[in-house]
């Protein structure tokens, strides 16, 4: 279990989130795993790259925190939604251009 700060390609994420294997979690004993997640976030890691995080939650707190990640998840689809209408250049197509486009679409598929 690592608790230094961890560069992973791009991402990099802080001491206070400790990290931990796929393998390594599947070896703990659920018991001892319930007390010590309860008290920190995780990153579990699978060959060396994040590929979640375990955050403690309360019955209570289940459904905001739940919110809140659909939430962060939304944003991230945005932003590489623009991030790829910005490379592509579309990010400055009007409504009426982009209405147009899916009529166009809509009347090519029903041709099919």
């Amino acid at each position: 279990m690592n608790q230094a700060l961890v560069r992973t390609g791009a991402l990099l994420y802080s001491s206070s989130m400790s990290s931990i294997s796929v393998s390594e979690l599947k070896k703990k004993l659920s018991k001892q795993w319930c007390r010590t997640a309860k008290k920190d976030d995780w990153v579990i890691t699978a060959e060396g790259q994040p590929v979640a995080v375990l955050s403690p939650v309360t019955s209570e707190l289940l459904e905001p925190t739940l919110s809140a990640l659909r939430s962060v998840r939304a944003l991230r689809a945005q932003s590489a939604l623009q991030k790829t209408a910005a490379a592509n250049g579309t990010e400055k197509l009007t409504m009426s251009e982009i209405d147009a486009e899916i009529a166009a679409v809509r009347r090519a598929r029903r041709r099919k």
